[in-house]
């Protein structure tokens, strides 16, 4: 599993769920700790869709905790691993995003794949709170408008950056450093640029034609 194919908010989730196993001092990450994780903070994605699916979530939650408190619980810091049941949700959370033609795996992709996975008494408590396939894909659908997870906001940012940087020059931070030279008998192109800048619309000012030479250049 590629860790790099899962979204900010999807590795969080992975990574909450570890801390809070060792916490509890679990030998394995499990379906319980994503839940919990997942349901954490009222504005996470899935604790909204719940919401919007009229769950009664913070029942369903405290639940949730009390099948996870009875964990068995190592009592010493050895190494962590997931479940049987967590790694079969996670390769079925990455077919979900495939078929669902996301680039990325995501928060929902992975609740999808506790819904398929998870242990009996999990199950149990999601069939008490109507918490099915069918109305989740339908919530999910309701609120993003099949909006696809085409690309990760963090990669691309780095990925504009990046053409940025080998196409083009940062004026501001060269400015900064001072490494610009001085602007010499541009008095009336300048005024024209701040004018054109100060305008409330159609304020993109355009430079055009050759570099004019100062009289120290031209000799």
């Amino acid at each position: 599993m590629d860790i790099s194919n899962f979204t900010d908010s999807a590795r969080g989730i992975l990574t909450g769920s570890s801390t809070l196993a060792i916490q509890n001092q679990n030998a394995e990450i499990t379906c319980y700790h994503l839940v919990h994780i997942m349901l954490e903070k009222k504005d996470n994605f899935i604790y909204q869709l719940l919401t919007k699916m009229e769950v009664e979530v913070e029942k369903f939650k405290q639940l949730n905790l009390d099948e996870l408190n009875q964990l068995p619980q190592t009592g010493q810091n050895g190494g962590i691993r997931f479940s049987k049941d967590v790694e079969q949700a996670l390769e079925d959370a990455e077919q979900a995003s495939q078929s669902m033609k996301d680039s990325y795996i995501a928060p929902e992709h992975l609740f999808l794949g506790v819904l398929d996975y998870a242990p009996d008494e999990l199950k149990k408590l999601m069939k008490l709170y109507q918490i099915t396939k069918h109305k989740f894909l339908s919530a999910l659908k309701e609120v993003n408008d099949n909006s696809k997870v085409k690309v990760d906001p963090e990669e691309q940012e780095k990925s504009d950056t990046s053409i940025l940087s080998k196409f083009g020059k940062n004026l501001t931070e060269m400015a900064k450093e001072n490494k610009l030279e001085p602007v010499i008998g541009r008095d009336d192109e300048i005024r024209n640029v701040i004018r054109i800048l100060t305008r409330k619309t159609k304020n993109n000012p355009v430079l055009i034609g050759e570099p004019r030479r100062t009289e120290k250049q031209q000799l």
